[in-house]
């Protein structure tokens, strides 16, 4: 879910970030009895594209290059924090039809809560890969937050000339309680990333292009 989903919304260096919003009605339609939220996160890092590909991987095995994950990670990560929210996140318990595909299904456990998220578009060219799924069994609780539905688009695009990656993940949501939402989303990625970005031997930037 949240998890990681690890692969994501990219933008250009020279764009703006509403140019790359999806295209469609972003705004979701919820029950009367949960708040609509919204959450976004870019990352800009010095490594190719294709060494972000190769560590996230598909539909299907990015949520298990999470949980495989071995956490030692820099400040601002918090390895307490960071291995209890890998801990929660565990592997793959099945998935249906073809990796890649949109169509196809993957069931997880995050914190004791059995998830099943499809794949509802998939795009991919040599220097940006996009990934966009939604929660196919809500409504569910994650923690303190019980979630109706949520969507996530997730992309990575190349950028500075093929030697960093600018990478983005856009989420919009049904939740009981938006803020706790929000937080947990914000809380667990932000935490995910770092490990992820560790791992890599990476790291962030802003601005201009890395020398």
């Amino acid at each position: 879910m949240l998890v990681l989903s690890i692969l994501l919304v990219a933008l250009t260096a020279v764009c703006s970030v509403a140019q790359f919003l999806p295209t469609e009605n972003f705004d979701p339609k919820c029950a009367d009895n949960t708040q609509p939220g919204f959450e976004m996160d870019i990352f800009q890092l010095n490594v190719p594209l294709q060494t972000f590909v190769n560590a996230t991987g598909t539909f299907f095995g990015s949520y298990e290059a999470i949980a495989a994950l071995q956490v030692d990670c820099r400040v601002p990560c918090s390895p307490t924090m960071a291995n209890n929210i890998i801990d929660q996140t565990g592997p793959l318990i099945s998935t249906t039809g073809e990796d890649d595909t949109v169509g196809a299904t993957r069931t997880g456990n995050f914190s004791g809560a059995v998830f099943r998220e499809r794949l509802i578009d998939i795009s991919q060219t040599p220097d940006r890969l996009m990934h966009r799924f939604t929660l196919d069994n809500g409504p569910i609780t994650f923690v303190n937050v019980l979630y109706e539905s949520y969507t996530e688009e997730m992309v990575v695009q190349s950028i500075c000339g093929g030697t960093a990656t600018w990478v983005s993940f856009t989420d919009k949501y049904c939740a009981d309680n938006a803020a706790r939402g929000y937080s947990l989303y914000r809380r667990a990625r932000r935490v995910l990333v770092d490990v992820l970005v560790d791992s890599m031997g990476a790291l962030y930037f802003e601005g201009s292009c890395p020398n």
